[in-house]
């Protein structure tokens, strides 16, 4: 086979028999950190709704945010 014949396109325009690199795939992180704060957000209004003083929604929601962090295991 010549080189022209393995370089030769395909019916549909892509070369045929070429080989294509999987892209890899992108990973947001600032979408998950904005989803943990709005639920941190809707958590704070929800308690204070509640009753709860804000020194206990402080202490709450901190303590929601650090597990949400990972920092209990």
């Amino acid at each position: 086979m010549s080189a022209e014949e393995e370089n030769a396109f395909c019916d549909d325009g892509s070369w045929e028999g070429a080989e294509t690199a999987a892209e890899p795939e992108v990973v947001d992180h600032f979408s998950n950190m904005a989803r943990a704060a709005s639920l941190v957000g809707d958590l704070r209004n929800s308690l204070l709704k509640e009753g709860f003083t804000k020194q206990e929604t402080f202490y709450l929601v901190a303590t929601y945010w650090a597990s949400e962090m990972g920092a209990f295991g």
